[in-house]
């Protein structure tokens, strides 16, 4: 109404009328989590891993996706043009470990949220350590947000002394508000997966990340029995070379009843702790009939 306003040929006192009738566009911002809840934003970014994690006042993104070409990135395509639209100033970057499928976008991110604090497992010798000054992901961080807990599980100071490789070092982070839990896991194999059910650490959640986006080489049995999450969330690429996720890998969570989504069924995939028994899929609720329809989803 303020638009047809301004647009007709009336008198310019008559046609300002329109302009109190925009404020509510204008002034538009994302609603927020309540103080005490979060809210998972698994973006749809092919293959690779990005989540953005919202409470009531903070915003942190774990992962920034893959690096498509010289010119082009999941951070200049996807993620920046995503937080501006949310209006989001990010607190926390964290790079789960070097691989470009989770770094790609970094650097577009970084230049555009200068006051994000890097938190990772890359190198002292990366490149993105040049933009910002990264601080080692280790076991035992945790920090308080509005009520939520975050916490580092992995990798240990032992792992940097070993120089594992890249897949191991991946940071793990739990999110809690002692009532539902999110688990973000990177590309973390059996053998990591073995070393966080042995360090007794509380691993049940609701929310997984599916560690290496559904690959042969994680998603163990004991570690799915660990977390019996009600939700696993699978970020790759539409038929990628990787065959990710693997059919032998889906058929553990379906033999668990654990609701699998994927990003080339789904989209963007929200899911937040005060609806938690809901996990709402972008590309239902925007659908087109100029969409292409996926066949069988993974789950």
């Amino acid at each position: 109404a303020g638009g047809v306003l301004l647009v007709m040929p009336w008198p310019w006192r008559l046609r300002a009328l329109g302009l109190p009738l925009l404020l509510p566009v204008l002034l538009w911002q994302s609603p927020r989590p309540e103080p005490g809840q979060f809210e998972l934003l698994a973006a749809d970014i092919g293959q690779g891993n990005a989540v953005v994690v919202r409470t009531a006042s903070h915003t942190l993104v774990y992962d920034a996706g893959p690096r498509f070409s010289r010119e082009s990135d999941a951070g200049h395509r996807v993620l920046v043009p995503l937080l501006r639209a949310l209006g989001e100033r990010v607190d926390t970057l964290v790079l789960s470990h070097r691989d470009t499928d989770h770094t790609g976008g970094a650097q577009a991110l970084l230049e555009t949220q200068p006051k994000a604090q890097l938190l990772s497992s890359i190198a002292d010798d990366h490149f993105l350590q040049s933009l910002r000054l990264a601080q080692r992901c280790q076991d035992g961080q945790r920090w308080d947000w509005d009520g939520v807990r975050f916490e580092v599980l992995h990798p240990l100071a032992a792992d940097y002394e070993a120089q594992r490789k890249s897949n191991a070092m991946s940071c793990v982070l739990r999110i809690t508000n002692g009532v539902r839990t999110a688990l973000l896991v990177g590309d973390v194999e059996l053998a990591q997966e073995a070393q966080l059910l042995a360090s007794a650490q509380a691993l049940r959640t609701d929310v997984l990340l599916v560690p290496h986006h559904g690959s042969k080489t994680s998603s163990s049995a004991a570690f799915l029995d660990a977390t019996a999450p009600r939700f696993a969330l699978v970020q790759s690429g539409y038929r990628n070379r990787f065959g990710h996720p693997a059919a032998v890998v889906m058929e553990r969570y379906r033999e668990r009843q654990i609701e699998v989504k994927d990003s080339p069924h789904c989209g963007a995939m929200t899911w937040t702790s005060a609806q938690p028994e809901q996990l709402l899929c972008q590309r239902e609720l925007d659908r087109r009939y100029w969409h292409h329809r996926m066949p069988t989803s993974a789950g």
